[in-house]
This record gives structure tokens, sequence and C-alpha cells, in this order.
């Protein structure tokens, strides 16, 4: 199994060091971080560089002058998780992990978790939610199935041609919902849904047995509580 994820220097400053920490509450698997900014050096990460990733410098180049009116559209930004997935992932031939690099995984993970949230059969588990887009700090992909090749090269069509700006958000998540429409709508792929009874809520991660384990703290407040206030779970951790 391999984790992969990535961080720009001012986030790993700030949350950096418990994602590190969580490390240890993980079972076996391959740590990859891609670094933009920073080095790491920990014997556990497999740490490379975003800069080195040759089609993310070729984006960001022709991209080099766009200024977005809020992070929404800021596609230069999250071009950076499309590019990564696709680098660490598109020879990959096992289960995948996206793990954000502001998710805490606070409690030690069961050996045997992560592989039951992916029912075999299906490529990709993720946290949908109705009337927003996929909440994308934490996914789940199996890298054997035979459309897994053809999705990646999908995804990042929809980053390096343009094509994003069809989209009403420009962002990682818009561009794995749309590859994700795309390739269920012609029978290629099957996904499924880890927000349960809570996918009209603004942060289902926050509310399901993941909880347990794992925090994503997306947005300012909760990276400066430390903690998701929707977290019951880790209050009484």
């Amino acid at each position: 199994m391999k984790v992969i994820s990535t961080c720009h220097k001012a986030g790993w400053d700030q949350y950096g060091q418990g994602w590190l920490d969580g490390i240890d509450n993980w079972p076996k698997a391959e740590f990859i971080l891609y670094t933009e900014g920073f080095d790491l050096d920990d014997p556990r990460v497999d740490a490379r560089k975003i800069e080195d990733v040759e089609r993310a410098v070729a984006f960001k180049k022709q991209y080099a002058h766009y200024k977005p009116l809020a992070w929404r559209w800021d596609i230069v930004r999250f071009s950076n998780k499309v590019f990564a997935a696709y680098d660490a992932l598109y020879n990959h031939r096992g289960l995948a992990v996206w793990l954000d690099a502001d998710c805490m995984t606070y409690n030690k993970l069961p050996d045997d978790y992560i592989d039951e949230l992916l029912p075999i059969g299906k490529y990709l588990a993720m946290f949908k939610r109705k009337g927003w887009q996929t909440e994308t700090g934490f996914w789940v992909m199996d890298c054997s199935h035979k459309a897994h090749k053809p999705f990646m090269d999908m995804w990042i069509k929809w980053v390096e041609s343009g094509a994003f700006k069809q989209l009403t958000q420009w962002c990682d998540a818009s561009t794995l919902d749309a590859t994700v429409r795309g390739m269920e709508k012609v029978g290629l792929i099957e996904t499924v849904s880890l927000s349960g009874a809570f996918e009209k809520e603004e942060h289902p991660m926050s509310k399901v047995d993941l909880a347990r384990y794992i925090d994503h703290l997306k947005g300012k407040d909760r990276k400066l509580a430390g903690k998701s206030k929707e977290n019951e779970f880790r209050e009484h951790a």
C-alpha cells in the first residue's frame, strides 16, 4: 500500500509534524510526500520534490501569470495533488491512499481497516457530498484495476489541456469528480462513498468511523484549533 501526499513549506511548518507523527499509527505502508519549497529527511518517508515533476513544472510555467480570485479557482496550487498522484501511482499495481498533509492519524489503525474501505471490484472510495464536490483530503484507490491508467490519463488531461475551465471550480476535487463522472458514465469504473449517512455534511470525514483514527483539519479554523470540532471521537480520544 502506498500513501501519498503533498505540501508546501508554510503548511508543513504549521501542521506537517502532526502528519509525520501519525505515520506510526498506520499498518505497513510506503509513504510518499511531494514537497514544495522545502526538504524533508525522515527515514519513514520517500520525500520527492514537486519541482522535479516535469509535467507539474511545465503546467506552472504555462500559468505563471494566473492570479486566482479565490482558492476555488487556484488550479495551479491544487494541480500539485493531481501531478503527485499521477507521478506516484500511474505504474503502481496495489492499493493507494491519498492523505492530505493536514490529516492527523491520532489513533492506531487496525491492520486491515484501510483495505476494507474499498470493496473488491470497486476502483475508488471517496467522501462524496450531495450538492458539493468530493472532499479529497482522503481517498482509497485500487491501482490494479484494469481502468486505472485510463482514469489517471483522463484526470491529468482535465488539468493539462485546460479543460478544467469548463468546471464551476478549478481544483483537484472538481477535476477528480469530472473524471469519475466520465468513467462511470461509460461503465469503466465503480466507486463507493465513504460518507455514509453524512453526504449532506460539509465535513463528512469527521462524522464517520474513520474519524476514530484520522482527523482532517480542513480549513483555517480547524488548523488553528488543532482538531475538527465536529469530530466527537477525537474529543474522547
